[in-house]
């Protein structure tokens, strides 16, 4: 498989983003199998809903402080050494942790070292984007989702032992496992990867700032948002989005306690949401790359909200009902994180990258610090509330889009200047 994509998809993008690609199914069949677990294996764990919405805030509240820190510490010490000892603070040590984890405390503390993965979400995006055309961004982004979804197909299997030897022993044995194996990744990731020109300049730049006077610098960026063109409304589409998401913690919740679905049931549903994705990548993007960006952002979100509306009618018991709209939920997911970040990245200036980068990460972290917490206390009251105000959202997300969309067909300057693909 590796094979075939650096044969064809990847064969002209930068040498970064195509062995980033290549290594990213390594943390992919680990990563994706132990969030989509992590709900019930912390419930099988003796933790609550409150408690595990109190993690989710915790962790969203912590991760804004690494945050501030962030850019500072990339444009310091560089994009490709900040990733691998990141990688190994924010994952290795929390993947041993979280095997071992018998009590709210334990978890906590996981959650905390997980969050300084925020200054890896900006080292490791710049170290793979940097260097590729901005024309090429969305099919990397695209690639990049693609292969999380499709290492989603791992989770039957997980599933099966889960059936058989129970959720909370099959996940302390997979969390070890994927201690060892993303350990190895990160170390052989580092080895085949380079600093980027980008990158470069700015370490040579920030090496007469104080760590201080650096951290001063990238909060001071978020004030400047406002200032360059677009960027401001896309912040906010893309703050809402990252909310969005926040919420939908609760959904294997409320798929297996509410609507009644086994462990081995819902293990299929990654299943299904990376045959969806495969079949976007393939047959949709394709075609959605000759509309005007806009115009996609307003159709993915259609799709979301008609997803998010779905869920509420699904009957309890109804398997293939339910399968199918996880599946529309699933790819509009895809779609939307897709499009999103490459509007993002092609906004922000050649430079002060990592700085308003970084801000944009910030504003969101910040606003969306209650959001985890907001979805346990109302999950624990009214379960199918929480997925009211999530389709609520939706609606008003896709409000969003379609503004958006006629902003960007009906102005030329100012906020309101041609989005760039």
């Amino acid at each position: 498989m590796a094979r075939g994509i650096q044969l064809s998809a990847l064969a002209d993008l930068p040498r970064n983003a195509r062995n980033l690609i290549l290594m990213e199914p390594l943390w992919g069949v680990f990563g994706t199998v132990v969030l989509y677990y992590a709900p019930l294996y912390m419930r099988s764990a003796g933790l609550t809903s409150p408690q595990i919405g109190l993690l989710g805030s915790l962790t969203l509240a912590l991760s804004f402080g690494f945050q501030a820190l962030a850019a500072p510490i990339t444009n310091r010490f560089g994009r490709k050494r900040t990733t691998l000892i990141g990688d190994l603070i924010s994952w290795t040590i929390p993947m041993f942790v979280w095997a071992t984890a018998h009590s709210f405390a334990a978890f906590a503390l996981a959650a905390a070292l997980s969050a300084s993965g925020r200054i890896v979400a900006v080292s490791w995006s710049l170290l793979l984007i940097e260097d590729v055309g901005e024309r090429q961004r969305a099919r990397v982004f695209g690639i990049i989702n693609l292969i999380v979804t499709v290492c989603g197909l791992m989770t039957p299997l997980v599933g099966l032992v889960i059936a058989r030897s129970g959720v909370e022993a099959t996940m302390r044995g997979f969390y070890a496992l994927g201690g060892v194996g993303m350990t190895v990744m990160f170390v052989w990731r580092d080895a085949i990867s380079q600093e980027t020109q980008t990158g470069q300049a700015a370490m040579d730049q920030h090496r007469q700032l104080g760590l201080v006077q650096s951290v001063r610098h990238a909060l001071g960026m978020v004030a400047t948002l406002r200032s360059h063109p677009g960027l401001q409304s896309m912040t906010v589409f893309y703050l809402l989005t990252v909310f969005i998401e926040q919420l939908s913690l609760f959904q294997i919740l409320f798929l297996g306690e509410t609507l009644n679905f086994s462990a081995q049931t819902l293990s299929f549903v990654p299943v299904v949401g990376a045959a969806v994705v495969v079949g976007l990548y393939w047959l949709g993007l394709p075609r959605l790359a000759g509309l005007p960006l806009g115009r996609t952002l307003v159709l993915t979100r259609s799709l979301g909200l008609l997803g998010a509306a779905a869920l509420l009618l699904v009957p309890a018991g109804n398997a293939a009902l339910m399968l199918v709209v996880v599946a529309v939920i699933g790819g509009a997911t895809f779609l939307t994180q897709t499009y999103r970040d490459a509007a993002l990245f092609a906004r922000l200036p050649t430079q002060g990258t990592a700085d308003l980068y970084s801000a944009v990460q910030t504003l969101t972290l910040l606003c969306s610090i209650p959001a985890a917490g907001l979805a346990g206390a109302i999950f624990a009251a009214s379960p199918h509330s929480l997925f009211v105000l999530i389709a609520a959202l939706s609606a008003a997300l896709l409000v969003l889009a379609v503004w958006l969309s006629r902003r960007e067909g009906g102005a030329r300057g100012g906020e309101g200047a041609e989005l760039k693909r």
